[in-house]
């Protein structure tokens, strides 16, 4: 028995989606209407066999319940419904400098909140919203010069930091804040990439494209080099993951001198 326990154990941890779908089992559960505020749950033991999962998944499931902020541990009672509302809270999890498609959904993300971004900033930008920009762009191409990466990032952050700002629209800017823990992840790993395959300065000269159509005053041409720029970026990170899975093309490519 203890055998067969420890090889369930196994089989669950080694799927990796279980417990994100066991989650979402119990939170469609918790918010639509089948239990009241302060009313118990059931025992783990009950519901892991209902369920037909281990209790190891079911408790993964469980802390992620509590950090949602839907059920608490109530001493010598069990599990309490705290709340039957999901939190309108955006949780995100910047993804990790080897997952590709996890860096690439991001890229998808920053493609909407920038092209509009752009748009407005290129309406609404002031004299000191298009000084922040070019001190960025600068700072960019000092670190390219330098092979900085950390110092490219920050002054990359810097641009489009910039640009939301220039928006002069608070949600813009509120966003931009949320989304720069998850964009200085993404540009990271893009720019270490880039800077590989010397690749670093198109994406300099997207910025600085970018940043003309927004001094311009031209939301259209803004918005079309921002998404010219966001697609690009797209573009270089797929093609380095290729060529990082085939090391003999990256080497005719990039040739080391």
């Amino acid at each position: 028995m203890a055998l067969l326990k420890r090889q369930r154990d196994t089989a669950a941890r080694s799927e990796p989606n279980l417990t994100d779908r066991i989650t979402e089992v119990l939170i469609s559960e918790i918010t639509s209407g089948q239990y009241k505020t302060g009313e118990i749950l059931p025992p783990e033991q009950i519901i892991a066999e209902r369920l037909g999962v281990s209790r190891t998944v079911l408790r993964e499931a469980v802390s992620r319940l509590k950090a949602e902020g839907l059920v608490s541990s109530k001493q010598g009672r069990g599990l309490a419904i705290t709340a039957t509302v999901r939190p309108s809270i955006l949780r995100m999890h910047a993804a990790s400098a080897d997952d590709i498609k996890q860096i690439l959904s991001i890229v998808e993300l920053r493609r909407g909140f920038e092209i509009e971004a752009a748009s407005l900033a290129a309406t609404r930008r002031t004299d000191e919203d298009l000084a922040a920009m070019r001190e960025a762009l600068h700072g960019m191409a000092q670190a390219i010069e330098s092979d900085n990466v950390v110092a490219g990032v920050e002054a990359d952050m810097h641009f489009h930091r910039a640009i939301a700002q220039a928006t002069h629209n608070s949600h813009y800017i509120d966003f931009f804040h949320f989304l720069s823990s998850l964009l200085d992840r993404n540009l990271r790993v893009s720019r270490t990439r880039s800077a590989r395959a010397k690749r670093g300065i198109d994406a300099q000269r997207e910025h600085e494209t970018l940043y003309r159509a927004i001094a311009a005053g031209d939301p259209e041409l803004a918005r079309k080099y921002a998404r010219h720029h966001i697609e690009n970026t797209e573009t270089r990170l797929r093609l380095s993951n290729q060529l990082q899975a085939r090391p003999d093309q990256a080497r005719e490519a990039h040739p080391v001198s």
